[in-house]
């Protein structure tokens, strides 16, 4: 069901539902709980960062679906998941303090139990040891969920970062 034209309470629980989902991945992955958060992603995932391209007019896609930032499955996932706990991930130690705040959440497909189509905004803040600079990333999210064991798992997600030109010392973190 296209979930843009009408807005009753069924779609308006859809909705909350989605957000309290996005809301705790968020505050699992700033509270550094990769492990549970590596839980919510379902098998098949693709978990990919498009390069932002720039271009003349308002030519879209402005982005590249041929070079990625990050083009990841589970497996990739996994092990930079289980890399952040090792004394190699040297990027992350200490860990960076994370804020991700998550807005404009949209339902924008969804089948009853079975799959969903949602898409967010994302802006994360992101400090360093004693540095006094910090990171500010922003971009709209696009995922895809499937319905598995009774509970939403993330399947597919795409993040469009705003900024062509991340100015970030690397990005060792998820969004």
């Amino acid at each position: 069901m296209n979930m843009e034209k009408t807005m009753n309470v069924e779609n308006m629980l859809l909705q909350y539902e989605f957000e309290q989902w996005l809301y705790h991945e968020a505050q699992l992955l700033d509270d550094i709980e990769f492990d549970d958060w590596f839980n919510l992603m379902h098998p098949s995932l693709r978990y990919q960062m498009p390069v932002r391209v720039n271009k003349e007019g308002v030519e879209r896609p402005d982005y590249s679906m041929e070079m990625f930032t990050f083009n990841d499955d589970i497996e990739l996932l996994k092990l930079r998941v289980e890399r952040l706990k090792t004394d190699y991930a040297w990027a992350e130690i200490p860990p960076s303090r994370t804020r991700r705040f998550v807005s404009n959440v949209r339902v924008k497909d969804y089948v009853e139990g079975t799959n969903a189509v949602v898409k967010s905004y994302l802006l994360i803040y992101r400090s360093r040891s004693t540095d006094i600079h910090h990171d500010l990333i922003s971009g709209e999210r696009h995922d895809e969920f499937l319905f598995e064991d009774g509970k939403w798992k993330l399947s597919k997600r795409v993040f469009i970062v705003d900024q062509t030109t991340i100015n970030t010392r690397n990005l060792a973190i998820f969004i």
